[in-house]
């Protein structure tokens, strides 16, 4: 398979990884003669020029999985989906500790999604069939089977948006389209409704159009759940400004923050956005990104940013504190979180007890559906009681981008499920 974005080398290669194709140039299919690492086995190159323009930066985990590997197995014998993914992350921890540092993203990706069959996890190279569109492995079995047919769409989506994102970037979307054709009375029912209606994406393909449909989504996703949930709350607000406290906030999600913008447009209400967590990025940076005199909404008070780099439950009993109208925690994963691997005890703990006591609507949301039962499970054992709640389910304002997924549903969205609480003492 080619395509233009394949045919030139990019700086950015090390972005993402494929087993199935060549991690320099990005080529796969029919007619691209791949060859893998005699050392690990695991990443693979069309060409020895591309393995030698490689080396350098793989030599270090080539070495440190050649290292685990004469202690410890990554066969695969028969392990549920659950069981297997487990033990590629267990395998995978015992690498970093042998390297000394944490794995890049494309690194990690070396271990959740190596050569093996999409379904069944067969793993016997001469089994194996690369789909020409997705890229994904399958067995004989399933090759043509009903898993593969309902989930080749989305992981070519998946391929097409990495590839995307390698030649573009992470440059951020222009949010002043947005801002210039919403407002308090614009109407859409889900995503897709509303970038088309404000998006102005010019494309003249399907899948042009899609991918950058999938781009904008990860950047509206946020503040359009947030919209949502209010119109289900049927929320109105006590005051002209309403304080929205956002948990787990870290340095990842400081590209979409500006487009908060869009939320105080269509509830007509100025908005303080309180990000609070731990892992938030430098001060500095936040310091710019609060005095920016280029954004339109803080031009005219719509918007107003506020950061605590500490665990929520710091932050409620500091002098900083502001009462919330409303609590929301995006994509958190705090079931994976624990004090250590022998400890029952969830870090999370203090934080959802000093989250009941605020008595406001709290908002969560999950990227796959495993993930959304663990956390809702654990809120209600946290609290040791079954909490109610006013909506659970998919969310129409989930991001469209796929990633790919080390657990069954294949391929996550970010924000695809969410649950509505009036508040946590119910």
């Amino acid at each position: 398979m080619e395509s233009e974005a394949r045919n030139q080398i990019n700086d950015n290669y090390d972005e993402f990884f494929y087993a199935t194709m060549c991690h320099i140039c990005k080529r796969f299919g029919d007619g691209v003669p791949l060859k893998r690492c005699r050392g690990c086995k695991m990443i693979a190159y069309c060409d020895k020029k591309h393995q030698k323009q490689h080396w350098k930066q793989h030599k270090p985990l080539c070495k440190a999985i050649q290292d685990v590997l004469r202690d410890d197995s990554m066969d695969y014998g028969d392990e549920t989906t659950e069981e297997w993914t487990d033990k590629k992350l267990m395998f995978m921890d015992l690498v970093s500790s042998r390297l000394e540092r944490c794995l890049k993203v494309d690194e990690m990706q070396m271990f959740c999604f190596p050569r093996e069959c999409l379904v069944c996890h067969e793993r016997n190279i001469k089994s194996l069939e690369d789909c020409q569109k997705c890229a994904a492995s399958f067995c004989e079995n399933h090759k043509d089977g009903v898993e593969h047919r309902g989930i080749c769409s989305p992981l070519e989506l998946c391929l097409c948006t990495d590839l995307f994102s390698m030649q573009e970037g992470n440059s951020p979307l222009d949010l002043h389209f947005y801002l210039q054709h919403i407002s308090c009375t614009s109407t859409f029912q889900n995503m897709k409704d509303f970038i088309m209606a404000f998006g102005n994406i010019q494309t003249d393909s399907e899948i042009s159009y899609n991918v950058w449909a999938a781009q904008h989504s990860e950047y509206l996703t946020c503040s359009l759940t947030l919209f949502y949930v209010m119109r289900l709350l049927k929320y109105v607000p006590k005051s002209k400004k309403i304080v929205i406290h956002i948990l787990g906030t870290n340095e990842s999600e400081e590209i979409f923050w500006t487009f908060w913008e869009i939320l105080p447009r269509l509830i007509g209400t100025m908005t303080t956005v309180i990000m609070i967590g731990p892992e938030l990025p430098c001060k500095s940076n936040l310091l710019k990104l609060n005095n920016c005199d280029n954004c339109m909404s803080r031009e005219k008070k719509y918007l107003t940013f506020k950061f605590h780099d500490v665990l929520y439950e710091n932050y409620v009993c500091s002098p900083s504190f502001v009462k919330p109208d409303l609590v929301v925690g995006f994509n958190l994963y705090i079931h994976k979180h624990k004090l250590s691997e022998r400890s029952s005890k969830e870090t999370w703990a203090p934080s959802i007890q000093m989250l009941a006591k605020q008595s406001c609507p709290f908002v969560l949301t999950s990227a796959t559906q495993y993930s959304f039962k663990k956390e809702t499970d654990l809120i209600n054992t946290i609290l040791n009681k079954e909490v109610d709640h006013l909506y659970s389910g998919k969310n129409p304002f989930a991001s469209l981008k796929p990633y790919k997924t080390i657990e069954m549903e294949y391929v996550s969205y970010l924000n695809q499920y969410v649950i509505i609480y009036r508040n946590l003492c119910s």
